[in-house]
């Protein structure tokens, strides 16, 4: 006989050790788990922190809409709509010029693209050119900017 093999049956673990085993397993899966979600969330608050800026330059330029000319109302409007680029798409819009901005708006829908495309143009034309907007334009503008900055994040 060559072959000699030492078979000996599975040896059992303590009955305590199992449920202790387990407990550790889930505790450590919890804290994986809580740490993901912190790691998740601290990513998205430099965006989340921007985009509530936006809302309270929005409310602020509301309250002082009545006193202030299309011109003015159109530099705090478009600054802030280029604000809410930022956050959402990590596009450097308070850097670019309108005809810069426009080719990438193809991440948003039809009717949000054409709403800020309108809203650009009429900015340019009340900031630089010194044409008048129509109360209904601006309340319409200002609406196109609270959907983009109330809109979540991807991340």
């Amino acid at each position: 006989m060559d072959d000699i093999r030492d078979i000996k049956g599975p040896v059992g673990l303590p009955a305590g050790l199992s449920g202790l085993g387990l407990a550790l397993a889930l505790a450590l899966l919890a804290v994986g788990g809580l740490a993901v979600w912190r790691w998740r969330r601290e990513r998205c608050a430099p965006g989340r922190r921007a985009l509530a800026r936006v809302r309270a330059g929005l409310a602020a330029l509301t309250a002082d809409a009545p006193d202030l000319d299309d011109r003015d109302y159109y530099y705090r409007l478009a600054a802030l709509a280029r604000e809410a680029l930022a956050a959402r798409f990590a596009l450097p819009a308070t850097a670019m010029t309108t005809a810069e901005i426009l080719p990438r708006l193809d991440a948003l829908p039809g009717a949000e693209r054409e709403a800020l495309a309108g809203l650009f143009a009429r900015a340019d034309g009340a900031r630089y050119a010194g044409r008048e907007v129509a109360g209904a334009d601006r309340l319409g503008d200002t609406q196109a900017v609270a959907r983009l900055a109330a809109r979540g994040l991807a991340c």
